[in-house]
């Protein structure tokens, strides 16, 4: 965790910082990939319950591993991410200018290496390196503490919402869109 939707403050404030430094993110993109490697564990629970997959001892504890490893992350999730962005400008996004290929793609990547980043702070399996070894990497967990880690995560994030809240809340109804497009 956190839980999946609580990783767009941390993409809103990519946005925010790569606008200061003149790079051409997209919000959608960036947020959509902060949400994408969750579905890694959707895929892992679906079909453990569908009886596809056993049980899997460790190293494989939980529901990570291919889109929750840094490689995984910038390639498979930015594609996927990528589809599911286009697939969301095309739904919702009529009149608004589709991103550059090229920006689409570093937005969809930098959202899925900050949810890999925020959860390897307090998850207590983190294979940032896989494919290369399924082994967790835990040097970013504060003093070696998960559940310090767990709470620095979630006063970061859940403080962050509640600004992002405040400074866009003059949106109204249009708060979803403004916060997916026009940021």
């Amino acid at each position: 965790m956190p839980l999946t939707p609580l990783h767009y403050p941390i993409a809103y404030v990519i946005k925010k910082a790569g606008d200061r430094i003149g790079l051409k993110l997209d919000m959608a993109g960036l947020a959509l990939g902060s949400f994408t490697p969750d579905l890694e564990c959707l895929f892992f629970i679906t079909a453990r319950i569908l009886g596809f997959l056993p049980m899997l001892d460790p190293p494989f504890v939980g529901d990570r591993l291919v889109l929750h490893s840094i490689l995984g992350s910038i390639t498979l999730g930015a594609l996927i991410s990528m589809a599911f962005t286009l697939a969301l400008y095309r739904a919702f996004g009529q009149g608004l200018r589709r991103p550059q290929l090229y920006h689409l793609y570093a937005s969809c990547a930098l959202g899925n290496l900050s949810h890999v980043l925020i959860d390897a702070v307090h998850h207590t399996y983190n294979p940032l390196f896989f494919p290369f070894t399924t082994e967790s990497v835990d040097v970013l967990v504060p003093l070696g503490d998960y559940g310090l880690g767990t709470k620095l995560v979630y006063v970061l994030v859940l403080s962050l919402s509640a600004l992002i809240l405040i400074k866009e809340r003059r949106a109204g109804k249009r708060l979803f869109f403004k916060l997916l497009f026009e940021v």
